[in-house]
């Protein structure tokens, strides 16, 4: 799909005692988490976020790392996070509006901020006033994609699209989770926005975020505080190929 500076097509929105360890720990022991995961051989670096129960609207985060052919390193948290105000869904089964986070396995490819990039190898936007991204079932083609403008002949109502500087601490660094992401992304130069070749699903939602903690719960992101989104928009690197996997721990280990 090009550079961020281009296009970001993404998922949605959205703790609080927080472990700064920056530095590998101790090789990932059997029966902890990413033991009983199958993300491939090529993922090296891997944010987990887990609860106990479908209902909750906090969780856990950890980062873990690995060299290749090595064991998993915790390399931050467990961290406290906030989810959707309904708690978790399926990521197949998510509806948009529903205040649930997707549980799933996903890509973290890409990122923006309202802050200026904190260096990171991610494809990153400083997003300006003009920056949007629409979530609007009314108009598939530009559904979960970052636009550099609200052009003529938009037809996004008020609700179904955000004005990403608008969100400012909230939107300080935000990851793109992989969630319901359109294919195929191109600039037309008709409609002077970018467009989908492969439409993300419209009942689905979008705006998917690994984003920075302001309230007690999200419309569907993951919220984390300041300095550990930060540290993770820093951390993560393209060539690691960098997942996140998350929802109920007992379901995520029976899934992945």
């Amino acid at each position: 799909m090009g550079r961020l500076s281009g296009v970001l097509a993404a998922g949605l929105g959205a703790v609080l005692l927080v472990t700064t360890v920056a530095v590998p720990g101790p090789a990932a022991a059997a029966g902890s988490l990413p033991s009983y995961l199958q993300v491939g051989d090529g993922v090296r670096q891997l944010v987990t976020v887990t609860s106990d129960r479908w209902s909750d609207t906090r969780a856990r985060l950890s980062v873990w790392e690995r060299a290749a052919g090595g064991d998993w390193q915790r390399v931050r948290g467990p961290v406290r996070v906030r989810l959707g105000w309904n708690g978790w869904v399926p990521g197949g089964r998510r509806r948009q509006n529903t205040g649930t986070t997707p549980a799933g396995s996903y890509s973290m490819e890409r990122a923006f901020g309202t802050r200026t990039s904190p260096g990171t190898a991610l494809d990153y936007r400083h997003v300006d006033r003009d920056d949007v991204w629409p979530y609007e079932p009314r108009d598939p083609a530009t559904y979960n994609i970052l636009q550099p403008r609200r052009a003529a002949g938009s037809h996004w109502r008020p609700d179904y699209h955000e004005r990403l500087r608008s969100y400012g601490y909230e939107y300080s660094y935000a990851v793109v989770l992989g969630f319901n992401l359109p294919r195929d992304v191109r600039w037309s130069s008709e409609r002077r926005q970018y467009v989908a070749g492969t439409p993300a699903d419209t009942r689905r939602g979008g705006g998917i975020f690994l984003h920075v903690q302001r309230s007690t719960y999200t419309a569907g992101c993951v919220a984390a505080p300041l300095d550990d989104v930060r540290w993770i928009v820093r951390r993560l690197d393209p060539a690691a190929s960098p997942r996140i996997v998350m929802g109920p721990t007992d379901w995520v280990k029976r899934r992945y």
